[in-house]
């Protein structure tokens, strides 16, 4: 199974609720300072997990999010596959079409078998579980942040409990901020002999699943995002060498996220492949560093890539 962002910070999310609700609603305002994710991001993933019966809401300016259910009926299984749904190992190993050797590939087993195996895993520990096991790891993660971060003024977390929309941005924006701020500052230098990193963004899971296959088995690794919102978090996170950018995706388009991120110094240089099925592709980055129309030839694509930062 292949976590991305959703898989993960949306775990967070939940063992965060299932820990401070006995204290009344969580806020999303707090759970953005405590879990290091922004509140926009975080309203997104708890909608998802509110429609797939995992997670409720209470309105009112005391108003925040529960849990639906008990945290031993809740397993990491159930809240990863509600967030990323039946996504693979490989695209192969749900797709015989995604690869031309996956009828005679003799490996294609494994991952089947990999993937079933992971799923059993997660699907046996719930979120009581790892409340049980892990309450002086989060407390430890929590006393970091607390640190780390300029304690917010009371009346902004009130302010933004009552879910005003203006104030949850500015508080949004904030947290970003100081957070790229940490991140950048601490920037890890690529141990000698890693591989170079491309960042697929594309709201298609399946051209997601391709390109990310096709860039691991030249060489490359690998990060991905399905829309500009979810890519902001994964690039201060990843730090990527490039970045394919389709660019007609729900909630932000790739040139807003373009815009945004180029505007930052630690992005600026990072170079940009535009893949999409829009015409006039080439006027929208005029910055990038190649433009390819779907449906592509990967080959192509890695041309591309390869001109830009180089053999992996």
């Amino acid at each position: 199974m292949r976590l991305t962002t959703k898989g993960r910070y949306g775990m967070r999310l939940v063992l965060d609720i299932a820990q401070h609700e006995d204290k009344g609603p969580v806020s999303m305002a707090e759970t953005s300072l405590r879990q290091d994710v922004s509140v926009k991001y975080l309203e997104r993933l708890v909608g998802e997990l509110q429609r797939a019966g995992f997670v409720r809401s209470v309105r009112g300016r005391e108003g925040g999010h529960l849990l639906a259910l008990a945290p031993e009926k809740i397993t990491v299984g159930d809240v990863v596959r509600a967030l990323e749904g039946d996504s693979a190992v490989l695209a192969c190993s749900n797709n015989r079409l995604a690869c031309p050797r996956s009828v005679h590939c003799l490996t294609r087993a494994i991952w089947i078998a990999a993937d079933q195996a992971m799923l059993e895993k997660l699907d046996s520990v719930t979120v009581r579980d790892i409340l049980e096991d892990g309450q002086n790891c989060i407390a430890r993660k929590e006393a970091e942040l607390a640190k780390s971060l300029r304690p917010l003024p009371a009346a902004a977390l009130d302010d933004a409990a009552q879910s005003e929309p203006v104030l949850r941005k500015k508080l949004a924006r904030r947290i970003f901020r100081q957070r790229l701020a940490q991140t950048t500052q601490g920037r890890p230098e690529r141990p000698a002999g890693a591989p170079k990193k491309v960042m697929v963004v594309d709201d298609d899971p399946d051209i997601v699943d391709y390109l990310t296959t096709v860039f691991r088995e030249r060489g490359y690794d690998t990060c991905s995002a399905s829309d500009g919102d979810e890519a902001m978090e994964v690039l201060v996170t990843e730090f990527p060498d490039l970045i394919t950018l389709d660019l007609e995706m729900p909630h932000e388009w790739g040139p807003k996220f373009y815009r945004k991120f180029s505007r930052i110094p630690e992005f600026r240089d990072l170079p940009v492949v535009v893949i999409s099925g829009l015409p006039g592709i080439h006027l929208a980055i005029r910055k990038a560093v190649g433009t390819v129309r779907k449906p592509f030839d990967p080959l192509e694509v890695l041309r591309i890539v390869e001109g830009a930062i180089g053999a992996p």
